[in-house]
């Protein structure tokens, strides 16, 4: 039973990240961040790394497939955060966000986030979209100034069948202390129209946006019929049980019929007590999937700047969300 897995590339830490599942392989891309350092030091967070693992428990680093650019002027210059992969037509859309950061402070000592000398002034972030054949060989096609033109950090994309679209979801700002989802829709994953807010999270006084991360998909309810192992980013449409649209965060989730439209629902906490608060056991920036006819929530934990990627296995709440096994 994977209900734990310690896991980060050597001398790194793994954070935001996506997986995939293809040709018998689990690959897993992820923010990649030297152990010990704040992002905002040069040279930290500025490629995405690429493991693979037949299991989900025993990964093989395969090294970094995405860069920032470094070239005054784009959107990518500086890092490269929140990788989100997904498989159409047989291709792979791999859709981040990237960052304009100029200041970055020199570092001699490992002080982390606690750095005195941390400016935001002049802070972007963009989302950008790269495509490719075999997941190895990735190519930007983004613009360089503008990427995929809306607005947003942490993409993350699924398909609306029953309107033929995509859907990408990205975290947007704080107003009145209510943290907001965006939305944007697309028929071909390259050409983006933004729709609007899609949801409104509470704040909870922290200094971090809870709509960090986001991960959206059709509700499955006690969906216990499959036997095959799905696609990370699998359509649940045809559930029998449940066809509404849930959207999980990292402490709270809401239920729509409307995928683009969450406003208007009750934005509740996970009811287990493992996930009151952004717990150390279940982590944050989680992804969703099915494995062998189980469901698992992934998370980053550990200690701060050498975090490191885990798994807890789920079981769906017909009316709320999932708790953990």
């Amino acid at each position: 039973m994977i209900t734990s897995c310690n896991y980060a590339p050597p001398g790194e830490y793994i954070k935001d990240h996506s997986l995939m599942y293809h040709d018998g392989w689990w690959h897993l891309f992820s923010i990649s961040g030297t152990a010990g350092y704040c992002h905002l030091y040069n040279g930290n967070e500025e490629t995405i790394s690429w493991s693979i693992s037949r299991n989900l428990v025993d990964w093989d680093f395969r090294g970094h497939v995405l860069h920032a650019s470094l070239r005054r002027g784009e959107f990518d210059q500086h890092e490269v955060w929140a990788p989100f992969c997904i498989k159409s037509d047989g291709r792979f859309y791999m859709f981040y966000t990237g960052i304009v950061h100029p200041v970055r402070p020199m570092c001699y000592k490992k002080l982390g986030h606690n750095h005195p000398n941390v400016v935001w002034d002049g802070h972007r972030e963009t989302i950008g979209l790269a495509m490719s054949e075999d997941l190895t060989c990735w190519e930007k096609i983004a613009d360089r100034q503008a990427g995929i033109n809306i607005p947003g950090r942490d993409p993350h994309v699924v398909r609306d069948t029953a309107n033929n679209r995509w859907l990408l979801y990205s975290t947007g700002g704080v107003t009145n202390g209510m943290c907001e989802e965006l939305v944007s829709q697309s028929h071909d994953l390259i050409n983006w129209e933004f729709i609007g807010v899609a949801a409104r999270f509470p704040q909870l006084g922290l200094a971090y946006s809870t709509t960090e991360s986001m991960y959206v998909m059709q509700h499955p309810g006690f969906y216990k019929n499959s036997t095959t192992v799905h696609n990370t980013h699998q359509n649940y449409s045809n559930n029998p049980i449940s066809k509404q649209w849930i959207m999980m965060g990292n402490w709270h989730y809401a239920l729509s019929d409307n995928p683009t439209d969450f406003t208007q629902s009750e934005v509740r906490q996970y009811v287990d007590g493992d996930m009151q608060n952004w717990s150390p056991t279940l982590g944050f920036a989680g992804e969703i999937i099915e494995w062998q006819g189980k469901w698992y929530r992934s998370g980053v934990v550990g200690e701060i700047d050498h975090w490191k990627l885990g798994f807890k296995e789920i079981v769906w709440e017909k009316d709320g969300a999932f708790r953990v096994v």
